[in-house]
């Protein structure tokens, strides 16, 4: 185990099932159904339909609220005021990952003959994902403050953004580098 794992989703240590959890919404949270984990190597490829992919993703939705909410520790008040603004969030982030979908997918289809204008097309890209999903959480952590403590909407955002960012390091692992042409 990586030691800042302990602490990473905000207790002091992180079980076997929330590793196991990080690393199953890695591979399927943002991979699109064509793309399927072999050995090391990513590969195009038709894994499974997309109605599967979606009910895939709505599964890893539901542990993701699960996971949040045993981190948040929310009283019944503070709960009937954040989950319905939650829920919202993650309808707009979900838009903005299949975004961040079509990226990668972008990316893993043109990485080996990757050129100066694609690769410029990608970071483009990448850049307006990542800040759409900066405009989002500041709009939501707005609206949360007002209806719990900024406290608690900061604890939340903390633990959104361990997770998203161990689900990035997750996916950055499994995709090739941009290959220098000089060589």
């Amino acid at each position: 185990m990586i030691a800042w794992e302990n602490s990473v989703i905000g207790r002091n240590t992180m079980t076997t099932r929330d590793k196991v959890f990080v690393v199953f919404m890695a591979l399927n949270l943002f991979a699109a159904p064509q793309i399927v984990l072999t050995g090391s190597a990513l590969c195009a490829e038709e894994s499974i339909s997309n109605s599967e992919f979606e009910l895939l993703r709505s599964d890893i939705r539901t542990k993701k609220m699960t996971m949040i909410a045993e981190r948040m520790e929310f009283s019944g008040k503070e709960a009937d005021a954040f989950w319905p603004i939650y829920r919202q969030y993650e309808v707009e982030l979900a838009a903005i990952n299949d975004k961040r979908v079509a990226l990668l997918k972008d990316y893993l289809r043109s990485h080996k003959t990757l050129d100066d204008a694609k690769a410029k097309e990608i970071a483009q890209g990448v850049f307006d994902v990542d800040q759409r999903t900066l405009d989002l959480r500041k709009k939501y952590f707005e609206e949360m403050s007002g209806a719990v403590s900024p406290k608690t909407a900061a604890r939340f955002l903390q633990i959104e953004r361990r997770i998203q960012q161990l689900v990035d390091v997750q996916i950055a692992s499994q995709f090739p580098e941009i290959k220098n042409n000089t060589t």
